[in-house]
């Protein structure tokens, strides 16, 4: 399954991105994050219900006890739905753009 999850909050300069990247590696997920304005915008692609997991625990940021990002709101579009946007390209782990 692949989905492109929009996160918004208080979530730049705080470790997300890297929390992100160890999140979809712990449950077998390739994709990649990037810094947007005002969210960070993920792409995921791997099972689906390890995409729901990737998804509820962002949401839930707080319980985790990682206390640095704000997480506001989760956007979670899936292939073939209206507003997913393809990947930039194929991935075969999880990376973090620093650009």
């Amino acid at each position: 399954m692949k989905a492109l999850v929009l996160v918004f909050g208080d979530v730049h300069g705080v470790g997300f991105r890297a929390y992100c990247k160890r999140l979809a590696q712990q449950l077998g997920l390739n994709g990649l994050c990037r810094n947007e304005p005002g969210s960070v915008k993920v792409f995921l692609d791997g099972a689906e219900k390890s995409v729901e997991k990737f998804v509820e625990t962002v949401k839930n940021i707080k319980q985790s006890g990682f206390f640095g990002p704000q997480v506001e709101n989760v956007e979670v579009f899936r292939e073939g739905e209206k507003g997913f946007e393809p990947e930039w390209r194929s991935y075969v782990w999880f990376e973090i753009d620093f650009s």
